[in-house]
């Protein structure tokens, strides 16, 4: 992961990668994360098994999932700028994860995923 800060917004970076197997379909990492959640980016690998599709979930240390969007296809940017009312407080760790919507028992992907947090 690497950090870059830019007056109060911070963006840290993950690269996700998910080797193909008989069971692939999560990838995570974790990180400690503080702020408000402003933007979640995603961009999705070129190709993935089974037409699949992609979450990105973010779970906080008692596993609640505190963010989440679904739907996403591959070869795809999103951007997920959340409004005013929908953002969301983030304090401590988190793990940052991927599901694919299909096991990926032939492709091996990498998910690049960019959070926006105001501090």
């Amino acid at each position: 992961m690497a950090d870059i800060f830019t007056g109060r917004i911070k963006r840290p970076k993950y690269s996700l990668a998910l080797t193909h197997g008989a069971s692939a379909n999560t990838v995570s990492a974790t990180a400690t994360l503080n702020g408000l959640l402003r933007e979640a980016i995603i961009k999705t690998p070129t190709a993935v098994d089974g037409a699949a599709t992609l979450t990105l979930n973010l779970i906080d240390v008692d596993g609640y999932t505190v963010y989440t969007k679904s739907g996403i296809a591959a070869n795809t940017s999103s951007i997920n700028l959340l409004t005013n009312d929908l953002r969301v407080p983030l304090s401590g760790s988190y793990t940052v994860q991927i599901v694919f919507s299909a096991n990926q028992t032939a492709t091996d992907t990498t998910t690049a995923v960019v959070l926006l947090i105001e501090s």
